[in-house]
């Protein structure tokens, strides 16, 4: 083919005289045409190194998560927003009139404040909707009724619902049953804005005025207490997207 000139291992070296007029270069292993042995013009121009960095799918993915990180942060906000000041001290005959009552329970305090207002005649009757199969009539009775109170002729008690859902289907049926059309919902105040969006969806020709009940007492480790309010807070707002989105979709 031709000579070989170079200084050694590692080092460019070149054919000259070959039949081909491109001259070829060697360089720690590389092959490549460099230019006419009678031009001094290269015939291809050597690529400019790439700068490090994001690619442009890499940067739009980015900025497709920022966006969906600001629209979630926004609909926290907006969901906090949305969840009412508990009254404390308890003052029922501040709190708003309706046919009926209705509390959910699961969470602490909730009866209690419920046979507060049924007794300040906030409502004609109450159910409470969520009750436990192995509790009896007489067990609550002995805990939130006896002598001189509401509990033996206008408490009724919903024994089918598991869920917020639940609630929502039991409370239907005894609005319709009892011919309500406005209540007074009892419930914690975290579980308000998804307990009232079910609510809506399922008697949206009823009006419903929320009284909330604060989610815990003091407790005196505050660290403790702050984790699992923040745990309690996302996982609610969670299923409360859920709840939006569902009837969103139909």
């Amino acid at each position: 083919f031709g000579t070989v000139h170079g200084r050694g291992a590692g080092h460019r070296s070149c054919i000259v005289g070959c039949f081909c007029p491109v001259t070829t270069c060697f360089q720690a292993g590389a092959f490549y045409p460099v230019h006419d042995v009678n031009s001094s013009i290269p015939i291809f121009r050597h690529k400019k190194p790439r700068r490090g960095g994001l690619s442009v799918l890499a940067r739009v993915g980015m900025g497709f998560a920022l966006v969906l990180v600001l629209m979630a942060g926004g609909g926290f906000l907006s969901f906090l927003a949305a969840i009412p000041e508990p009254q404390q001290p308890l003052d029922p005959s501040s709190a708003p009139s309706a046919d009926g009552i209705v509390v959910l329970t699961g969470g602490r305090d909730r009866i209690a404040v419920a046979m507060q207002l049924l007794e300040a005649g906030r409502g004609a009757r109450l159910l409470i909707s969520g009750v436990n199969e192995e509790i009896t009539r007489e067990d609550l009775a002995a805990s939130f009724g006896g002598d001189g109170t509401r509990f033996g002729c206008c408490v009724d008690l919903g024994f089918a619902a598991r869920t917020t859902v639940g609630n929502a289907e039991e409370t239907a049926d005894w609005v319709a049953e009892q011919g309500f059309r406005s209540l007074v919902v009892v419930t914690s105040d975290y579980h308000m804005p998804r307990s009232l969006a079910l609510l809506r969806h399922r008697m949206p020709a009823v009006s419903f005025a929320p009284y909330a009940v604060a989610m815990d007492g003091p407790s005196t480790n505050r660290a403790l207490r702050n984790v699992k309010l923040a745990r309690i807070l996302v996982t609610e707002y969670a299923k409360y997207v859920v709840t939006l989105v569902h009837h969103r979709l139909g």
